[in-house]
């Protein structure tokens, strides 16, 4: 009798294990595969978003378009103050200053890794493919403008934190879809801070009529911010491209590669769970939070350029 009360109590664990087992497998979330292309962007919201740069501008042509609007800013106050020497040469030095500064935000990506590789528009560079970047702020952003052989083919937006408006990503993105239309959702699987696998929104996504690609990415966990990037659709495929094959010839498992390789750790990714449920959490390099890091967006120091206003809204 006491044997069979054994094993009628291993019999219940096991059943018990097994529907445990299937139950978190039934839990365990998937990444979502988009099918079919992504809906287009009201072309309006495109248009905005695009201001008076068009793709194919030299790094040049971009600059002179930002100085003519810093000048534009200026135009009023200097007219006002002609009968007053002193105030007027005060705001034309103003002007120059603010015009001269953009020149040294031009960068080349000549294949020489900087602090360039571990910043916001880390996941934008290509080093050694002829990749350039001018930066500029403007009132509630900064603009990163990327040219291919200097020509330009894509705008990166950082929004300021305030206008965030304390939404998170999903929320945010909402909003975004009342400016621009429905998105597409894409998702990822990626672990959390104790090593549970979960779902995670990854990015939005449309694309214009004329082949441009538009989508808002999720920066916060690094830089508490959201970025939405537009673009032309064949020049960036092919520089996504070059990346990827960079990405697969470089050394793993140095700790350079941990700091400017990209988000991944060579470590194995539940090596330290222990640790993170205890609250002592070793990091590898490159594996800081947000919250840990004094990150802010670089920007040019010169007050605001001007540029797109409230780009969230419904």
């Amino acid at each position: 009798m006491k044997k069979l009360g054994v094993s009628l109590v291993a019999a219940l664990f096991v059943l018990v294990a097994a529907q445990q087992a299937i139950a978190a497998k039934a839990a365990k979330p998937k990444a979502d595969k988009p099918h079919g292309p992504a809906p287009v962007a009201k072309a309006d919201a495109i248009s905005e978003i695009r201001g008076d740069y068009k793709w194919g501008m030299t790094p040049q042509q971009v600059m002179d378009k930002i100085n003519a609007r810093i000048e534009d800013g200026y135009k009023d106050r200097i007219a006002k103050t002609a009968a007053e020497p002193a105030k007027n040469d005060k705001l034309r030095k103003q002007m120059h200053d603010e015009t001269a500064v953009i020149k040294k935000n031009l960068v080349k990506f000549d294949g020489q890794k900087g602090p360039w590789d571990v910043s916001i528009i880390d996941q934008e560079i290509v080093q050694g493919q002829g990749e350039s970047m001018l930066y500029m702020k403007e009132p509630k952003s900064t603009r990163y403008f990327f040219f291919d052989h200097d020509s330009l083919y894509k705008m990166f937006i950082a929004f300021d934190k305030e206008m965030l408006l304390g939404k998170n990503f999903k929320d945010f993105g909402a909003a975004m879809q009342g400016k621009f239309g429905k998105a597409q959702e894409n998702y990822v699987i990626r672990n959390d801070s104790v090593g549970v696998k979960e779902r995670k929104l990854d990015h939005l996504l449309w694309r214009s009529s004329t082949g441009d690609g538009l989508k808002l990415v999720d920066r916060s966990e690094f830089y508490d911010v959201y970025c939405l990037v537009l673009y032309d659709n064949s020049v960036e495929q092919r520089m996504v491209a070059a990346r990827k094959a960079a990405d697969a010839n470089k050394p793993k498992g140095s700790m350079l590669d941990g700091v400017v390789g990209g988000k991944e750790s060579d470590r194995d990714e539940n090596d330290n769970v222990m640790d993170r449920i205890t609250g002592k959490e070793v990091l590898k390099p490159g594996e800081r939070r947000a919250a840990q890091q004094n990150i802010t967006v670089p920007s040019p120091g010169a007050p605001p350029a001007g540029g797109t206003d409230d780009i969230p809204h419904r």
